[in-house]
């Protein structure tokens, strides 16, 4: 009987941790985890001459494959707004089977570790846009905080990876897309669809994201879609980088050669979890040009980096690794947070920026390989990285579009402009009154702006007490006569 009640108490324990750090939603942690332990690993392929990825052809397969299915899958299920279970499960069980058969390569022949990089391929590229799809109609508070955490899972496996060896090792990279695969599951049961409540209005986040993506997807799409091409270049010229350093990178230098641990690595995706925390909670709004504004710099730094000090230098690899998992962290963010504004489709958005991700990667990788290091290539793509800075937007699609605030009621933004100097309303205040007077709910202005539930609450009433109303009416009624009197 103790030992129930010891066990009943740890389960309880568990579940109120996962529900306060909502563990079920950093499954796509174990995606990128699983990549780290193929291709960074020995776990795979035993006794690779340096990274794994230009050891095998089975790298060359997998990295052709996840880039044609970003692409094409990210269309075909650009109006999907969520996986079926069957269709998760296939990607999961898809991943986890070419993993193995990547494996069994080093004793069956090429054919079969081909085969196994294809159907890695695909299995990565489908979970990573079936974890958009789901995380759509998580709420946003959670989503900031699950995203960056994922970071998380990595670590335990640049600790215990390298040091696996065998069948053992296999069936531990097998696994990780099944836990992922399984976490996606819960993902999606969690947020699916609510009924209808009495008025007939959808509820849940959900429905939620629905209702916007339908209200913005008109007038926002075009400036979206010009911002995310736009951005998606610019990541794959970073990825471009990071892959030509991976490709002539020597894994055993002094630093890991002394702890028998990938240490940059290791410190990457800590620093990187940091950076991203700070990114998402001290930024205005999540976007691609903040973004790029972080991970641009770093990029040409390591590669300064690795052309001077040799490339050995843990610094550079470190810059290197911090620039992608960082970029891996806010991508993702950014496009499942577009995705909740309406302005693309999760899985379209995903399969434009992961696929535009691993092109960069798959042509650094080659470019390494056939310039040999050639100091010459390398100071052209340090200068090509560092002139790219200046392409980086500004902007983003909302304040492109003009539409961060401004609706039926108060059509011009002089109206709340003058509400905000005559009252003293801070810029913020000032927003959430527009969109109070074109009759937007509490929770439309939390998904619309990236904002809580408590900060809503406070800056309402904050307005109300500022502009002297006590309810949305009375409020809509001033700006109403502030307009008739402009």
């Amino acid at each position: 009987m103790a030992a129930k009640d010891g066990l009943s108490g740890l389960s309880a324990s568990l579940a109120r941790v996962e529900g306060a750090l909502k563990l079920r939603y950093m499954g796509i942690g174990f995606v990128w985890a699983w990549l780290y332990g193929a291709y960074y690993t020995p776990v795979i392929l035993p006794n690779p001459e340096g990274l794994a990825i230009n050891s095998d052809a089975s790298w060359f397969a997998s990295a052709v494959a996840v880039v044609a299915v970003f692409f094409l899958f990210g269309f075909w299920l650009r109006r999907t707004f969520r996986p079926r279970s069957w269709w998760v499960a296939l990607a999961a069980a898809t991943l986890a089977v070419g993993t193995v058969l990547t494996a069994l390569g080093v004793w069956w022949g090429t054919a079969v570790s081909a085969i196994g990089g294809l159907a890695t391929g695909v299995g990565y590229g489908l979970l990573s846009i079936f974890w958009a799809q789901a995380l759509v109609a998580v709420d946003i508070d959670d989503l900031e905080v699950a995203i960056p955490l994922s970071a998380l899972v990595v670590i335990p496996c640049v600790v215990t990876f390298p040091f696996l060896e065998g069948p053992v090792g296999v069936l531990a990279a097998a696994s990780l897309p099944l836990v992922s695969g399984l976490l996606l599951l819960l993902c999606l049961g969690d947020c699916a669809d609510a009924s209808a409540n009495d008025d007939g209005a959808p509820r849940g986040s959900a429905a939620a994201a629905v209702a916007i993506r339908r209200a913005d997807r008109d007038d926002a799409a075009p400036l979206a879609w010009r911002y995310l091409i736009r951005v998606s270049a610019l990541l794959c010229l970073v990825y471009v980088a990071v892959g030509w350093e991976s490709a002539l990178s020597v894994v055993d230098d002094a630093v890991h050669a002394a702890l028998s641990l990938d240490l940059s690595t290791l410190l990457a995706n800590a620093a990187s979890l940091i950076l991203a925390i700070l990114f998402v909670f001290f930024s205005k709004r999540v976007s691609f040009a903040g973004l790029l504004r972080w991970i641009m710099p770093l990029a040409v730094v390591s590669l300064v980096l690795f052309v001077q000090v040799g490339n050995g230098s843990f610094y550079a690899a470190l810059l290197a690794s911090v620039c992608d998992v960082l970029a891996q962290i806010l991508a993702f963010l950014f496009v499942v947070s577009l995705a909740k504004e309406g302005r693309v489709s999760a899985a379209l958005g995903i399969g434009v920026v992961n696929g535009s991700l691993q092109f960069g990667v798959l042509l650094g990788n080659l470019l390494g390989v056939m310039a040999a290091g050639s100091s010459l290539t390398a100071t052209a793509l340090t200068c090509v990285l560092a002139l790219a800075i200046i392409a980086i937007p500004q902007r983003d699609p909302s304040e492109l579009s003009g539409d961060s605030g401004a609706g039926a009621v108060c059509q011009a933004a002089s109206c709340c402009e003058v509400l905000r100097e005559r009252y003293g309303l801070s810029e913020r205040e000032a927003e959430i009154v527009e969109l109070l007077a074109e009759g937007r709910t509490r929770p439309y202005i939390r998904e619309k702006l990236f904002i809580s539930n408590n900060t809503v609450a406070t800056h309402i009433k904050h307005i109300y007490r500022k502009l002297d109303v006590h309810s949305k009416e009375e409020l809509i009624d001033l700006v109403k006569s502030e307009r008739a009197g402009a």
